[in-house]
């Protein structure tokens, strides 16, 4: 017996389902499902044995409360939304058809079955979350009972009427308070429950979030000493499982931020086609593993719109990932994009095992995973989810429709609005996902990065000692490497030897990565030095906080080494920049051209030129002196002008006064030896030699053939 009610249940079930259904509509649509089917027969039968003995009016009531049955079954089988108004709909009618039964039959003294009949419209209303509602249904049987039998023919005498209707409203006010008073605390508890329950995801919540986070620095190790074992099934195997893991830990992290409101939308308008085409594109190696066709067709061809390109991508792989996963070898995949009626409609179709209908209200519940044949037992259960909750953030709606054993389908309607700011979504091999972008295993050439015999020195500042084992293995060829537990020793590191380039974590004990790189960039001593941020904080906020700091470059764990050189490498290269920039600066006039990017750098030279052309006469006024007015040591000095000008502080102070001697040589009447010594040179063979040896002529020879010349 309770395998048949079981197996009736579950039939039940899937036939009230649609989209959308929870677990609690799911049960008020089986309730007033059955409400009407097991009414039916009790009232064909009554009406058989009452027959016409209480007058064709009765007939008539009868007639229209079998229709009532039977409409509202009908009706909700091609329209099975709004369970609420049909219910309405069914507990006014058993009121209304009640009312009119009672007043053919004589009233309340002559009509008891009717009477209560009637009684199931409120009672049934409680059931229902609005209890509202059941107040107003129980007051309209109340009064029409009351009218119906103040105005019925039959008088009867007042006494009985009076002590009838006595016992009759004691009675049911009583029942309907009571069943009223227990809905109301049961409704209570199950709040208190659902608070507690509320409060246990957010706890849960946080401790995904927080966990994600620690899971993202032995992935580093994992994916990034995978990238230098020889090729070979283990190391695929590693591979495959470290980022299978990766993208767990950041399908996590993106719940916790939707549920917790913290998911920001970042709409650009550009051609949404376009971009669906290209992420489509992405999968077809993983199709093709399989041999599975995979289709892309849109109608029109462009549709521009406002839409969330890392959302989108999330969407549609999650999507796409399931449909090959679940889609057996020879089958088909198919994606279809149209625009209808100001949505964007998106299918994923496939051809794979289907859903099983009894299942279709859950797969959508985070860490759901059914069982049975051909089901979806695979996986964690985040993807759908995160998937729902996505499309919901972009006010959009998705729906499934599955035939098990043929295949599912899944529909994702977006509005189309047209009123973000306009942006070419990159769709290059540069913006691709990590997998797709670094395939090849060639390590990009730093050859540039560094003189030949004399290696750049690079700063390592972690707390983690594996990831500065990896990262000391990555990089120690091409660079003399430094390291650093924390922040603050960093700093005090950075202070020390000025290195070349810093590679910091953001999490770390006594000073995190962001004040870090704050302090740095806010010292002169250490403003020009290049900073990477490499870090568990993957999220766009904490990028972008990053970069805020002053960071130079911000790079996710795990991260994949080939992104790493290439990082490094335009940082070098920006590096040449800036002494390319200064290059000039000893036989250029004392300002540059304005630059945001180096406003620090140039304020740095400026002041030291200034310093240089205020002591020029003064022959003793050397890196001494400059070290003192800028407070800062001569190796620390020496290592930032090397970094801006790729020349020592001695040659360019050099420099700077044999370009100034020249100046004057040729701007004022000065004799050699006067400008010698307005420039600082008090030997004045000294003087003409490394004048000679800059501008190839003694200074009379220069200043008599540029007179001749001019």
């Amino acid at each position: 017996m309770y395998y048949f009610f079981q197996n009736l249940n579950s039939r039940l079930t899937r036939y009230v389902h649609s989209t959308g259904d929870d677990k609690e509509t799911l049960l008020l649509k089986k309730i007033w499902l059955m409400f009407h089917v097991v009414g039916l027969p009790f009232l064909l039968l009554g009406s058989f044995i009452i027959a016409d003995h209480a007058g064709i009016g009765v007939v008539v009531c009868n007639v229209f409360f079998a229709l009532l049955l039977l409409l509202g079954p009908l009706v909700f089988h091609f329209h099975k939304k709004g369970i609420e108004e049909f219910a309405l709909i069914t507990q006014v009618g058993i009121v209304l058809i009640s009312v009119v039964k009672v007043y053919f039959m004589g009233g309340l003294l002559h009509a008891g079955g009717p009477v209560f009949i009637g009684l199931m419209g409120p009672i049934y209303a409680l059931t229902l979350p609005n209890k509202r509602r059941a107040v107003l249904v129980f007051l309209l049987y109340s009064g029409l009972m009351t009218a119906t039998t103040l105005l019925q023919p039959r008088l009867v005498p007042a006494y009985l009427v009076s002590h009838y209707f006595l016992g009759f409203f004691t009675a049911i006010t009583l029942l309907f308070l009571a069943l009223l008073y227990f809905n109301w605390q049961v409704g209570k508890m199950k709040q208190e429950k659902e608070k507690q329950m509320q409060e246990l995801d957010e706890f849960k919540t946080r401790f995904y979030t927080n966990i994600t986070h620690e899971f993202r620095t032995p992935l580093t190790i994992i994916l990034g000493m995978a990238e230098q074992l020889a090729d070979g099934e283990a190391v695929k195997m590693i591979k495959r499982n470290g980022r299978k893991l990766l993208n767990l830990t950041n399908q996590m992290l993106n719940l916790s931020k939707l549920e917790a409101n913290a998911m920001p939308v970042n709409l650009v308008q550009d051609d949404v086609v376009a971009y669906l085409k290209y992420l489509s594109e992405s999968f077809h190696s993983l199709a093709e593993a399989k041999n599975i066709h995979l289709g892309f067709s849109a109608q029109p061809e462009i549709i521009k719109m406002d839409f969330d390109p890392e959302k989108m991508q999330d969407i549609v792989s999650n999507l796409l990932s399931n449909a090959i996963k679940f889609t057996p070898e020879n089958g088909q995949v198919q994606i279809a994009v149209r625009k209808q009626g100001g949505q964007l409609v998106l299918t994923v179709k496939d051809t794979g095992v289907g859903i099983s209908e009894e299942h279709l209200p859950q797969i959508f519940d985070r860490y759901f995973q059914s069982g049975g044949n051909g089901s979806l037992t695979e996986g964690t259960g985040l993807g759908l989810a995160l998937t729902r909750e996505l499309v919901k953030l972009l006010h959009g709606k998705i729906t499934v429709e599955t035939n098990p054993g043929k295949g599912s389908v899944f529909t994702v309607r977006l509005p189309v609005t047209n009123q973000a700011k306009e942006a070419q979504v990159s769709r290059s091999q540069e913006e691709a996902p990590l997998d797709l972008v670094f395939e090849k295993s060639e390590k990009a050439a730093l050859g540039s990065a560094h003189k030949v015999g004399e290696k750049l020195v690079l700063l390592l500042v972690e707390d983690n000692p594996d990831v500065l084992h990896y990262l000391r293995s990555l990089l120690a060829a091409d660079y003399q490497i430094e390291e650093a537990g924390n922040g603050r020793e960093g700093f005090e590191k950075a202070l020390e030897i000025i290195p070349d380039l810093i590679i910091s974590d953001v999490m770390m004990p006594e000073m995190d990565g962001f004040t870090f790189c704050k302090k740095l960039k806010n010292d002169l001593r250490t403003s020009h030095i290049p900073v990477v941020l490499l870090t568990a904080k993957a999220d766009a906020d904490s990028r972008l906080e990053g970069l805020e700091a002053g960071a130079d470059a911000y790079l996710a764990k795990p991260f994949n080494k080939e992104e790493l050189f290439v990082r490094v490498k335009k940082l070098i290269k920006l590096r040449r920049t800036l002494q390319e920039r200064y290059a000039s600066l000893q036989d250029s006039p004392a300002s540059f051209p304005e630059n945001g990017i180096f406003q620090k750098e140039d304020a740095f030279l400026q002041e030291v030129r200034s310093l240089l052309l205020e002591h020029l006469d003064d022959e003793e006024f050397g890196i001494a002196g400059l070290c003192s007015s800028l407070g800062m040591s001569r190796s620390q000095l020496y290592r930032k002008f090397r970094a801006l000008t790729d020349t020592t502080v001695h040659h360019f102070i050099r420099n700077l006064r044999l370009s100034k001697a020249r100046e004057l040589l040729l701007s004022t009447d000065l004799n050699v030896t006067e400008v010698a010594f307005e420039t600082g040179f008090k030997n004045l063979s000294h003087f003409s030699k490394i004048f000679m040896e800059k501008f190839g002529e003694s200074p009379s020879h220069y200043r008599q053939k540029q007179l001749l010349d001019d």
